[in-house]
């Protein structure tokens, strides 16, 4: 094995220098969505099967699926990694480290490493966009932001993926309330690549927040055709449009979209699909739609995955169906588990003791028709939500849900 540079000036450990212009183009692939990335990567593991950061790239990504069922091929992957140990550069060594900590759900370790991995290799893509995610899932808009702007003066826009750059600057701005600037970053983004969806994304964000919402739509509609390529994440843009229907008093539009895109799209069993759905059908329940025997279709999958022990933000919106339900047996199953989790010694273990517990106790709560508790659980925790990750407009339904339940307990 060798060493080789990408265009950007990061080395890898390689076999065949090729795989540095594969790995690229797979790094390309995952920062644009793409449905492509992981057979690109098998390949890649084929023609160059002990390449560490093919290893580490799949590795992370399985982990990025937050998904429990997934533990032995990860746990088969970091241990691959750590038997190349000897001949891994320093910087892939580091990456080393930050899969070692995730792999054990130290997520604030793994996001310190990433960061440290950034302080010496400022053009280190896979690293910036990893830690965004985790930024993001720890429910810090200061550091989404932050870790970007801190990479920004070392990038010219002739790099390749600068258009992800501004895509992800977009978010953090958006994030941390500065719409204006967040709008502007988006949309030269979208320039760069239409088909830039996490930068869509960020726009479709600033739209909503500022209540823009007959943009908001027109801006989804108009870059729909460049998300053929795209993996499921497609479906969350959907979920906008319809968070945007619903802002225009148009509910039977969002239950529309609900029906065409959101309910098959669960079926996949990716947690995003059933964040987008259950949490969408709360919020027309709020809003007194009747969602006829929608709940019942998202049961099966919810309570397969309601003891998932990855992220606190999906396990809540697994266990929404089956509280809304009022489903005991799996309700149950799901509050052992999180009191197993809120013991655990990991990121998200402590956030499920801090804010994860009470919220999940309201929605149960709620489920028995016991609003005045519920309202009573969130507002405890108002203050703790944010920890939980996800976005405004997504944290949102908790607010939402606090004040319907506050709004309904009298009757108790």
């Amino acid at each position: 094995m060798h060493q080789a540079n990408d265009t950007l000036g990061n080395a890898y450990t390689v076999n065949h220098d090729a795989s540095v212009t594969q790995i690229a183009h797979i790094i390309d692939a995952y920062l644009g969505s793409q449905a492509t990335v992981m057979p690109l990567l098998d390949e890649l593991l084929r023609t160059d099967p002990g390449m560490p950061m093919a290893i580490c790239l799949r590795t992370y990504l399985l982990k990025l699926g937050s998904d429990p069922r997934l533990a032995t091929p990860i746990q088969r992957g970091l241990d691959s990694l750590k038997a190349l140990e000897g001949s891994l550069n320093p910087r892939e060594k580091m990456h080393l480290q930050a899969l070692t900590s995730w792999v054990a759900n130290q997520l604030l370790a793994t996001v310190e490493t990433l960061e440290a991995i950034l302080a010496s290799y400022p053009r280190d893509m896979l690293a910036l966009r990893l830690a965004h995610y985790l930024h993001f899932y720890a429910g810090s808009a200061k550091n989404m932001r932050a870790s970007v702007t801190r990479s920004l003066n070392n990038w010219a826009p002739a790099d390749p993926y600068y258009g992800y750059l501004l895509g992800m600057y977009s978010f953090g701005l958006e994030e941390s309330g500065d719409y204006t600037q967040a709008e502007r970053y988006g949309k030269q983004a979208i320039d760069f690549n239409p088909a830039d969806i996490w930068a869509a994304h960020a726009v479709t964000h600033v739209f909503q927040m500022q209540e823009r919402f007959a943009e908001g739509i027109q801006w989804i509609e108009s870059l729909v055709p460049h998300w053929d390529e795209a993996n499921g994440f497609v479906y969350h843009l959907h979920w906008h449009k319809a968070l945007c229907h619903l802002g225009m008093r148009d509910n039977d539009g969002a239950l529309s979209i609900y029906d065409t895109h959101l309910a098959k799209a669960v079926d996949d069993d990716f947690y995003l699909d059933t964040c987008n759905a259950a949490s969408l059908l709360w919020r027309l329940e709020i809003l007194g739609v009747d969602v006829g025997q929608r709940w019942q279709a998202l049961q099966a999958i919810s309570a397969a995955r309601v003891s998932d022990s990855e992220l606190i933000f999906s396990t809540l919106h697994y266990l929404m169906a089956p509280a809304r339900l009022n489903d005991q047996a799996t309700v149950d199953r799901a509050l052992k588990s999180l009191l197993a989790w809120s013991q655990a010694n990991t990121t998200q273990g402590d956030i499920c003791r801090e804010g994860g517990l009470p919220i999940a106790n309201a929605l149960i709560n709620i489920g028995k028709g016991d609003a005045h508790q519920a309202a009573n659980d969130l507002s405890a925790v108002a203050d703790q939500i944010y920890l939980i990750g996800g976005s405004h407009a997504q944290r949102d339904l908790f607010t939402q849900i606090q004040q319907f339940s506050a709004s309904h307990s009298h009757s108790h």
